[in-house]
């Protein structure tokens, strides 16, 4: 009997892998495959792309054919690319390449917007969002208005409003062994009301969208609902959607697949696990849901079809349901090691680790390779002449110029690197789309669009007081250094000072932005102000309630300044005092200083790449007597924020710092 189930197991696993064979050249299969099929770029040249301004002039040029992304690429905020009015394209990731965008604004957010396209592929990417916030954003992908466009091979993970939408009369998709998971912790307070919008793939965007009938044929093959998406997996209306194949296992959904107004659903030989809600009639508006041959594992709430679904026009080989989990879970995603499509890695025990410099002038990386799972590679970044390191982001952080990176996944680590001065005078800038790796640190407001700007973006700080933005810089001795702002202040209304801070300690309170002629007219200001050796940290900050001076950028000019990691230590003489208090796992996370102070202190808030935390200050009979809103870290590091008790009694506080996956933290404050 043993021997028996041994051989039947064998055979099975035979089975399996003979059944991944037949799909792993990435065959074309579903509504896709009819009106014409895609064949994409086809065989045209490639254009490797590194960074994002490659990477959208790739991508909206119409003349190129094939893009091959390498690498992390950080969509800039307000950055999302728009891929629209072309044909024949194919867009591929090699191993490990990675979009990510860390935008939270209604207008800003996403990644990928594609309209009116047709013939195009998109394959092995990952389109990484900042985490799922209600506040009508964007997707990480939007396709809209196009036809025979096969996703394949992509990982979705954590986005705004949602990971991958279909919509707006988009017609003959498929979606292939695709991955869609939420990573990061949902984030409340979105202005569409759902605290928990971890809502996967949206496809039909209302009813009332009626141009959708007869469209949104879609098929949904080999694909992964994972860990932590909550709902739409898909919602559908109007359209024919062929559900096939696929793995639902988060244990926090609540609905699966969703049958909206007019939806015609055609649900087999799915596997269900740990869900609820597999197959969710709605209100009963759809046309009709064919179920059948679907696994349900521990599932509660409806399992059963209504009505009979539409017949596919194609031919598809449907895997037997029991083989389906050890397919997927092994190959959904960005698994592919080949732009030539030759197959998904081999042994899911490997995996690839890929390299960037940012310049790409700037530096060297080493380390980049394919690897054994479990394997501690050292990668060294070796700077340029002319170039200083100043440190890693990515799957790597720190400042040391080798970092051990261990591959239990495909990661990808970035080099960053800012030109060196070598004596003398000279000027650096830092623009408000340089990462926390190049010395802008963080702002309390909004990266805004603005024609008259330099990069066409400003920092637009909340309208409040003690709302600021924050720079760091490295210069080689104590000495006086010249700043300069871009900026623009137009209206009559806006407060024309801000408080100007250098190292925790206020240099000028009300350094003066004058009124600019109109809101795309720029203006300079300018401060001088003594730096002390070593990393130096530079704040403006509001002083009213009103709006202020939005800022273009910030130049330092003196003896051999240089972009600092925000990471880094404070300059010397600005000593950070931490007080009691740490998160439930033990980890400091805030310091203050002054303290004792006689009024004002700065609080540091550490928090990981796209955390938020709130900050509030209680007396000592726990009396909330300052809230000072929420601060949040786009690529992770120390975030800075003023309080004023000048006005309080003398005596004892609280820091209280609350962060988004609701751990707590106090820290004791006395005024003097």
């Amino acid at each position: 009997m043993q021997q028996n189930r041994f051989i039947l197991l064998v055979l099975s696993a035979i089975l399996c892998l003979a059944s991944l064979s037949a799909y792993s050249q990435c065959t074309l299969v579903g509504w896709a495959s009819q009106n014409g099929g895609v064949t994409g770029g086809g065989s045209a040249a490639a254009t490797v792309v590194t960074n994002y301004n490659d990477l959208k002039t790739a991508i909206t040029s119409s003349t190129v054919k094939v893009v091959h992304i390498s690498g992390s690429i950080t969509i800039p905020s307000g950055g999302r690319i728009s891929f629209q009015d072309q044909s024949g394209k194919t867009i591929y990731g090699l191993p490990g390449a990675r979009l990510v965008s860390s935008d939270l604004t209604q207008d800003g957010s996403g990644i990928l917007s594609v309209k009116r396209v047709s013939n195009i592929i998109f394959r092995n990417i990952i389109f990484e969002g900042p985490g799922a916030y209600d506040a009508d954003g964007w997707d990480n992908v939007t396709i809209d208005n196009s036809t025979n466009v096969w996703v394949d091979h992509c990982e979705f993970r954590d986005g705004m409003d949602g990971n991958l939408d279909i919509k707006n009369a988009a017609d003959y998709i498929t979606v292939t062994w695709c991955k869609f998971v939420y990573n990061k912790t949902p984030i409340p307070g979105g202005s569409g009301g759902s605290d928990d919008h971890r809502f996967s793939n949206l496809f039909g965007s209302s009813d009332g969208a009626t141009a959708d009938r007869g469209k949104l044929r879609i098929t949904m093959q080999y694909c992964w609902w994972g860990q932590g998406c909550k709902a739409r997996m898909p919602r559908v209306r109007f359209g024919k959607v062929h559900v096939v194949n696929n793995l639902f296992n988060s244990s926090v959904a609540a609905q699966c697949v969703m049958a909206g107004f007019e939806a015609d659903l055609l649900v087999e030989s799915n596997v269900f696990e740990n869900v609820s809600e597999p197959i969710d009639l709605m209100d009963n508006t759809f046309t009709a849901i064919t179920s059948r041959n679907n696994i349900f594992t521990s599932t509660t709430g409806n399992t059963a079809g209504s009505g009979t679904a539409f017949t596919p026009p194609y031919s598809l080989t449907v895997t037997p349901a029991g083989q389906v989990k050890n397919m997927v879970s092994v190959s959904a995603g960005a698994t592919l090691t080949s732009p030539s499509c030759g197959g998904t890695n081999p042994n899911p025990g490997t995996y690839t680790l890929s390299t960037t410099s940012v310049p790409a002038a700037g530096g060297t990386v080493s380390g980049a390779g394919t690897y054994n799972s479990g394997t501690v590679v050292t990668v060294t970044a070796t700077p340029a002449a002319g170039y200083i390191f100043t440190g890693w982001s990515g799957d790597a952080s720190g400042t040391a110029t080798s970092v051990n990176v261990t591959l239990n996944s495909n990661k990808s680590v970035t080099a960053n690197f800012t030109l060196q001065n070598t004596g003398g005078s000279s000027t650096i800038r830092i623009e408000d789309n340089a990462t926390t790796a190049q010395g802008f640190c963080a702002y309390q407001g909004a990266i805004s669009t603005n024609s008259g700007a330099n990069n066409g973006r400003v920092i637009n700080l909340t309208n409040s007081a003690g709302r600021g933005m924050d720079w760091k810089v490295n210069v080689p001795s104590a000495g006086t250094y010249t700043l300069t702002w871009r900026y623009v202040n137009s209206s009559s209304s806006n407060s024309y000072v801000m408080a100007l801070i250098i190292n925790g300690t206020t240099v000028n309170s009300a350094q003066p932005f004058p009124r600019t002629s109109s809101s795309t007219v720029f203006a300079n200001a300018t401060a001088t102000v003594s730096l002390s050796g070593g990393s130096n940290t530079i704040r403006l900050q509001s002083v009213a309630s009103s709006a202020t001076a939005d800022i273009d950028w910030i130049e330092i000019t003196g003896n051999a300044p240089s972009a600092a990691n925000c990471a880094a230590l404070t300059a010397t003489g600005s000593t950070v005092s931490l007080q009691s208090g740490s998160d439930v796992a033990g980890q400091q996370v805030a310091s203050i200083y002054p303290n004792p102070t006689s009024g004002n202190a700065t609080i540091n808030v550490t928090l990981a790449k796209n955390e938020q935390a709130s900050i509030r200050v209680f007396d000592a009979q726990g009396r909330m007597v300052q809230d000072l809103g929420i601060v949040k870290s786009v690529d992770g590091g120390v975030q800075k924020v003023v309080c004023n008790l000048s006005t309080r009694n003398r005596g004892l506080y609280y820091v209280t710092v609350i962060r988004s996956n609701g751990q707590r933290s106090s820290y004791k404050l006395i005024v003097e």
